[in-house]
C-alpha cells in the first residue's frame, strides 16, 4: 500500500502465472464494464425523466434560468444578481453538449421551440456527469424530494440531498472508467461513497456496510447502491442480481477473491441481496404524486393559513400567537381527513390548490372529508393518490373551459367563485366518480 492508501501496482507477475489467466482476467473486466454500463444506463433513464419532468413543471427552460434554479449569488447594492460560478461554468458545458446535438427528436423541438431545447428534452442530450451536476443546482426542495424518491433519507427521514449527489458523482466517475476502457475490477475508486444519515443511525440498515472503508471506494459499494436505487424504481429489477452472480461465477472460474472487489465477509447474508427483497413503493408514489400537484412543506402550509383566528387575549396580534393559531389549523385540517397529505419520508406536504385567500377552500375540505370517509381506511398515501386524481381528471359533465376542453374539478375550482364549483359539483354529482 502506498501513502493514500492504495496497493502499489507492479510489473511483473507472479510465479506459476499464465498468459491464460492473465487473459480471463481481461475478458471477465471487459465483460464486467460492459454489464455495468447497462446498469448505469438504466438508472440514468429514470434520473432523466425525473429531473426534466420535475424542472418542466416549474418553467420550460428551468435549466436556463438561474433565477428559478435558486442560482444566484446575492447582489451588492445597486446591482443585479448574478449566476453563481457553480451555474456559469455548468452551462457552458451543456450548451457544449446541446451544440453537438443532431438527433431527429432535437431537431423537431428546435423547429416547434426555437434554438434552445426544453428541459425534458434538454435532459436527453446531456451526460450523466452533466445532468448529476444539474442536480445538485436545483432548488434544496427539490433536490431533496428527489433523493427521497430513491429512499436516501437523512436521519429525520428527510431526503438527503447530499449522500445522493455524493452517489451521482461516484456513479459518474465508474460510467466515465467504463466508457474509456479502464479497469473495473480489483479498483479503488476516488470517489468514497457516503452512508446517508439514516444509515449512519442505524446499523441494521440495509446499506450499513457502506460505513466499511474497505467497501466505500470498491465495487462491492458500487453495486449496493446501484442495487437500492434500481429496486427504489423497479421493485422486481434483478439486473444487479444477475450482475453479481456473473462475478462469483467468475472469481470462481478466472481464480480471484471477491474481497478484492470490497466484497465484505458474510456478504451473500445480506436482505439486500436476497432475490424476495423489495423496497416499499410508497416513496416513489408519494414523490410521483409531488410531481402532479405543486405543494407546501409544513412551513410553508402553516404560513399560507394567514386568516387562522387568534387568541382574543392581549397577545392576540404577536407573531407568535399567529404562528400557534396557524398550528392548530392545519392540524384541525388534518384530523377531520379535509386536507389532501403527501408523506414522502418523514417530510409532508399539500397540494397548493386547497389553499385560498389565507385559509383552506371550504368547498375542497369539505369534498377531500366527503371522499375520505368514502375511502374507509384506506392507507394513506394511496388515498392521497385517489383524491389527487379525482381533483386532476377532466370531467365531460362539468363546465367546459373556453376553448371546450372538459375540465377537472381542480381546473373548474380556479376559473370560478367557491358558490359556483359548489354548485356545478352538486349538480352532476360529480364526487361519484372517485374511486380508490
Amino acid at each position: 500500500m502506498n501513502d493514500e492508501g492504495r496497493e502499489n501496482r507492479l510489473d511483473t507477475f507472479r510465479p506459476g502465472t499464465k498468459l491464460e489467466q492473465v487473459v480471463s482476467v481481461y475478458d471477465f473486466d471487459q465483460e464486467l464494464r460492459t454489464r455495468l454500463s447497462a446498469l448505469l444506463s438504466q438508472l440514468e433513464i429514470s434520473l432523466r425523466f425525473f429531473i426534466g419532468h420535475r424542472l418542466g413543471a416549474v418553467d420550460l427552460f428551468a435549466h436556463r434560468k438561474p433565477e428559478v434554479l435558486g442560482a444566484l449569488r446575492p447582489a451588492e447594492p445597486g446591482h443585479a444578481q448574478e449566476p453563481t460560478t457553480a451555474y456559469t461554468e455548468w452551462l457552458i458545458e451543456y450548451e457544449r453538449h446541446e451544440s453537438r446535438a443532431r438527433d431527429e427528436f432535437v431537431l423537431h423541438f428546435r423547429e416547434k421551440y426555437g434554438p434552445h431545447l426544453p428541459i425534458w428534452v434538454a435532459t436527453e442530450v446531456m451526460s450523466f456527469g452533466v445532468l448529476s451536476n444539474l442536480y445538485t443546482l436545483m432548488p434544496q426542495l427539490d433536490q431533496e424530494i428527489l433523493a427521497a424518491r430513491f429512499q436516501v433519507n437523512t436521519a429525520d427521514g428527510k431526503g438527503d440531498r447530499g449522500a445522493f449527489a455524493n452517489w451521482l458523482n461516484a456513479l459518474r466517475v465508474v460510467r466515465n472508467i467504463c466508457a474509456h476502457y479502464g479497469r473495473v475490477w480489483n479498483r479503488v475508486f476516488d470517489v468514497i461513497i457516503d452512508a446517508p444519515g439514516a444509515v449512519r443511525n442505524d446499523d441494521q440498515h440495509l446499506l450499513q456496510q457502506l460505513g466499511m472503508s474497505t467497501v466505500s471506494n470498491r465495487l462491492y459499494g458500487v453495486l449496493s447502491i446501484l442495487r437500492y436505487l434500481i429496486l427504489s424504481i423497479a421493485p422486481d429489477d434483478r439486473s444487479v442480481l444477475d450482475v453479481v452472480e456473473f462475478i462469483t461465477g467468475q472469481a470462481q472460474r478466472v481464480g480471484f477473491r471477491l474481497q478484492q472487489l470490497g466484497f465484505p465477509e458474510g456478504w451473500e447474508n445480506e436482505e439486500l441481496w436476497d432475490p424476495r427483497f423489495r423496497l416499499d413503493s410508497q416513496a416513489m408514489t408519494a414523490a410521483g404524486l409531488l410531481d402532479q400537484a405543486r405543494s407546501f412543506t409544513t412551513a410553508q402550509a402553516r404560513a399560507a393559513l394567514t386568516a387562522a383566528q387568534v387568541r382574543t387575549d392581549s397577545s392576540a396580534t404577536s407573531p407568535r400567537s399567529l404562528a400557534a393559531a396557524q398550528r392548530t389549523q392545519l392540524r384541525t385540517y388534518l384530523y377531520y381527513g379535509c386536507l389532501i397529505e403527501i408523506n414522502l419520508g418523514k417530510a409532508k406536504h399539500y397540494p397548493q390548490f386547497q389553499f385560498r385567500d389565507g385559509k383552506m377552500i371550504d368547498a375542497v375540505g369539505d369534498i377531500n372529508q366527503q371522499l375520505t370517509h368514502k375511502a374507509d381506511k384506506a392507507e394513506k398515501t394511496a388515498l392521497s393518490q385517489a383524491l389527487i386524481t379525482w381533483w386532476q381528471t377532466p370531467n365531460p359533465d362539468l363546465p367546459v373551459s373556453s376553448d371546450g376542453q372538459a375540465m377537472s374539478p381542480q381546473q373548474l375550482l380556479e376559473h370560478v367563485t367557491e358558490d359556483e364549483f359548489r354548485e356545478a359539483i352538486d349538480r352532476v354529482n360529480a364526487t361519484d366518480t372517485f374511486t380508490l
